[in-house]
């Protein structure tokens, strides 16, 4: 299938969004301003209003890419014909590649340091995206219902499955900066996540 090209208004969205991420994590959201954000995206302060009424209409649109991102990466389709190791080692790989993307980071950042301070705004932009279901949760219900994994609550196991790799490989690096794991290490967490599922819950 042939990419779609995007449209000059498109293309000027996405330019918004991107200069409203940066304005949102260099200044917060109370301090950055719509002519600010504007001139980074370098369009007219009009263009900006005929995309997004508001910054909390911006705020939301980060959020919800940031959600979006998550589902449009390639991942793993639960399958009755591999292991259950292998499936979640897989499922573990992906999980972590989306992680270390910086496009992920970067929104995280600006989403996590507004969350407290403004928690309505998550709330508007979780009620936009209630309707998806991201591949990891699919992944999960779906070994759950076919009874590779023993569970009534699969949402449960996800939580704890990527607690183990975000303790290693988000947290840190959200909150402290810190270098992501060297592939060794990385391997490490990832046998940690799989083996919690599989000696707890097959």
């Amino acid at each position: 299938m042939v990419d779609k090209k995007k449209s000059r208004s498109e293309l000027k969205r996405t330019a918004v969004i991107e200069a409203a991420m940066a304005e949102f994590e260099a200044k917060g959201f109370k301090a950055a301003s719509m002519d600010d954000i504007a001139k980074r995206a370098e369009v007219s302060k009009r263009t900006v209003y005929n995309h997004f009424a508001n910054k909390d209409a911006l705020f939301s649109a980060i959020m919800v890419e940031m959600m979006s991102l998550l589902c449009t990466f390639e991942h793993v389709p639960f399958s009755t014909d591999t292991s259950i190791e292998q499936q979640l080692t897989l499922v573990a790989e992906q999980e972590i590649s989306h992680l270390r993307s910086e496009a992920f980071l970067s929104m995280a950042r600006v989403i996590i340091a507004e969350a407290i301070h403004s928690p309505d705004l998550i709330q508007e932009a979780m009620l936009e995206f209630s309707d998806k279901e991201s591949p990891l949760t699919s992944w999960f219900y779906a070994a759950a219902e076919a009874g590779a994994l023993k569970t009534d609550h699969p949402e449960v196991v996800v939580t704890q499955f990527m607690a183990v790799i975000k303790a290693f490989c988000f947290w840190p690096q959200l909150i402290q900066g810190a270098s992501f794991p060297t592939d060794d290490e990385v391997q490490r967490v990832k046998q940690t996540a799989v083996d919690m599922v599989i000696k707890q819950y097959t």
